[in-house]
């Protein structure tokens, strides 16, 4: 075990945006590993800005530069700045968190002196065809790192990058702050079961095409109880275009604050995650419902997705893009609910005992360590 007390590290969080102001799961995750270790180093973050301006901002108590961009191609920021603002922070350890086109391009022109080590959240899907190109220059940076993180055991054995590289990997799931998701109000459940029906399944997260949201769509008419799909994102009209052409009964109530989120994960029976790509590496949203004390039906994707919902103890997992399959799981749980109970209890117990986000920060810092 390495002394944490006597190791003043310099860390340098790397990756395209940070949370806030940009809510997803992986800058979610980043935010959280840099409040828990600055208890023992100096941590800073280096993100793009999505304007052109260069500036230091405060996020969530971390010190981050937003370095200033021309905008975005297939999600992945222009920002011809970035490779000198990495070099010329000083760092101990350079964290990546990838897939990250920018900053995998911008470390291997710049070469900032810290050691590398990189994150590695998911492989490379929707643009795969963009790998024939820059397939070879992300083999180039991921074999100079110290080490490579992935999220999942499943994960490492399936990716066709991550074989290649299993000497270099170190798995370390990813994290919640389970207490956030624990103490919702009251009023507001009561209110959420008055409105959408005493049992609800709910789907929480951004509306983007992995997700799955369609097979949800395809599957609420035939599943015994009102879904819910809260959330926002580029699928969001589509998915609520053809709930209207089948005559599906989902509420859309759009993004919800974090209070509201706590209050429909108590609210709901089930919590619904039909993701249908590997861009799914984890599911943070599936550790959330768990927090909550809920069970939770998933797809099987050959990804974290099936660690963190362990079928037939926390939820149960079906086939990608079968509706019917999914109907059927979802309607298996909200029928027994002395089932949906005792596997809310596990999950959420599992939760405590081995996702909390400080434990996740602080195995991470220990490797930062080691490839130093």
């Amino acid at each position: 075990m390495l002394s944490l007390r006597h190791f003043p590290m310099r860390i340098l969080h790397v990756y395209k945006d940070f949370d806030p102001p940009i809510h997803g799961g992986v800058e979610k995750h980043i935010a959280l590993m840099c409040r828990y270790q600055r208890q023992w180093a100096d941590v800073r973050a280096l993100v793009c800005s999505r304007s052109r301006r260069t500036a230091w901002a405060e996020r969530d108590g971390t010190q981050v530069l937003e370095v200033g961009e021309w905008g975005r191609v297939q999600s992945a920021p222009l920002s011809p700045a970035f490779p000198w603002h990495m070099r010329a922070q000083e760092a101990d350890v350079v964290v990546v968190h990838v897939p990250n086109p920018t900053a995998e391009l911008g470390w291997l022109l710049a070469r900032p002196k810290g050691r590398l080590v990189v994150r590695y959240h998911s492989d490379v899907v929707r643009q795969a065809s963009a790998m024939r190109f820059y397939g070879p220059l992300q083999m180039q940076f991921l074999r100079r790192a110290g080490i490579i993180l992935p999220t999942s055991q499943p994960y490492v054995e399936t990716s066709p990058v991550l074989c290649q590289l299993r000497e270099k990997c170190a798995v370390v799931p990813l994290g919640i702050e389970p207490q956030a998701f624990q103490h919702p109000d009251p009023e507001r459940v009561a209110a959420l079961r008055r409105e959408y029906g005493e049992s609800f399944v709910l789907f929480s997260g951004m509306h983007r095409y992995y997700k799955g949201l369609p097979y949800l769509v395809q599957a609420a008419p035939r599943i015994r109880a009102r879904v819910v799909a809260a959330g926002d994102g580029p699928e969001r009209a589509e998915a609520m275009r053809l709930a209207a052409s089948i005559g599906a009964d989902i509420a859309f109530p759009g993004r919800l604050s974090h209070e509201d989120l706590v209050a429909h994960l108590h609210a709901c029976s089930v919590f619904a995650f039909p993701s249908i790509a590997r861009s799914e590496a984890f599911g943070i949203s599936i550790m959330e419902a768990h927090a909550a004390g809920k069970p939770v039906v998933a797809t099987r994707l050959g990804t974290g997705v099936e660690f963190i919902n362990e079928h037939g103890s926390t939820g149960l997992n079906v086939p990608p893009r079968d509706s019917a399959a999914l109907a059927e799981a979802v309607n298996t749980l909200l029928g027994d609910s002395a089932r949906r109970e005792a596997m809310g209890r596990y999950a959420r117990a599992r939760i405590e005992r081995d996702f909390t986000a400080e434990a996740v920060a602080r195995r991470e810092f220990e490797l930062y360590g080691q490839a130093v």
